[in-house]
């Protein structure tokens, strides 16, 4: 068993794979800074406990383990991901670590029935941990505003996907155009540890009041996640939609230098998708939306990542 503890890396290697299939914001550092050293003590604990059947107690409520699930699952909630997600990467993780531990398990053995009985109790007790917690952030959230993002008082996630559901359904019903821009700030952790969380925050809501000021009282403004903002523009197909993205990204690469006092200066990615141009199904708009802002992380910052349908060919 020994081996099967030093190919940890191997099951979060496996992970990072699977766990990257998932439509989630695309800033997020899935499997580094916090999330990554969440994961890599959560993989070396329950290798360690194939050796130990013993160390299944820190996996039990109030345990060191449980504890930390609960801390990785309020940061999910933190980071935008759905509660969906948040099961599903748990799912991943068990299955990986499943494949390996079969692969690397002599099969002559005899198998040990209640150390897997174990196992799976813990990684039940992980996903249990990382819930509650992430359903106590969500309840904390809704109390304290059940509308606004506290930092930039714009709409939060949970508002803006149901109105976005709301606007597709408008769309579709009077076959109308809908656009989605998406706009990170892909540096936002090093500028956490350039600026400070106060002068960050500060920049968040600057950005948040461009992107107010310079759109339609019709459009949808909200923050997604840490750093990535999302403005719904409704009656709006992709040409329009890069025209209002274009207008805001110079305003904003004008206006942040100044706001930098010499240090490191926000970097703003941006992605669009549109319905029915080019995503033909209303509900894979945000999912489009997500994989232009990622495709946008290969542009030069200041570019706008347009998603492309399949039968759009080599449209401008």
């Amino acid at each position: 068993m020994a081996a099967l503890r030093d190919r940890a890396r191997e099951l979060l290697e496996r992970w990072k794979e699977e766990i990257q299939r998932l439509p989630v914001p695309a800033h997020i550092d899935l499997v580094t800074g916090e999330a990554g050293e969440c994961l890599e003590r959560l993989a070396d604990a329950i290798l360690a406990m194939v050796e130990n059947g013993e160390e299944a107690a820190s996996f039990q409520p109030g345990g060191e383990m449980y504890r930390l699930a609960g801390e990785m699952g309020k940061l999910r909630f933190r980071q935008g991901f759905s509660v969906e997600e948040l099961v599903q990467e748990h799912v991943i993780l068990r299955n990986e670590f499943w494949n390996l531990f079969h692969r690397s398990v002599d099969m002559k053995r005899v198998v040990d029935f209640q150390l897997e009985k174990k196992i799976n109790s813990s990684f039940d007790n992980l996903l249990q941990a990382a819930a509650a917690a992430y359903y106590y952030q969500g309840s904390k959230e809704v109390m304290e505003n059940p509308l606004r993002d506290p930092v930039t008082g714009l709409y939060n996630q949970s508002y803006f996907h149901g109105r976005m559901m709301e606007e597709l359904r408008r769309a579709v019903r009077y076959k109308h155009e809908i656009a989605l821009v998406l706009c990170e700030v892909g540096n936002y952790h090093r500028l956490l540890e350039d600026w400070g969380k106060e002068e960050t925050e500060e920049a968040l809501r600057y950005i948040a009041s461009a992107i107010s000021r310079l759109t339609r009282e019709c459009d949808v403004i909200a923050r997604l996640g840490e750093a990535t903002f999302a403005a719904l523009l409704p009656e709006t197909g992709w040409r329009g939609g890069k025209v209002m993205a274009e207008r805001l990204c110079r305003y904003l690469e004008k206006e942040l230098p100044s706001r930098a006092a010499g240090g490191e200066c926000p970097e703003l990615y941006w992605g669009l998708a549109s319905f029915p141009d080019e995503v033909r199904l209303p509900e894979m708009l945000y999912t489009c939306a997500v994989e232009a802002l990622r495709g946008a992380r290969s542009l030069a910052c200041g570019e706008i990542a347009v998603y492309r349908g399949a039968e759009s060919g080599e449209r401008p």
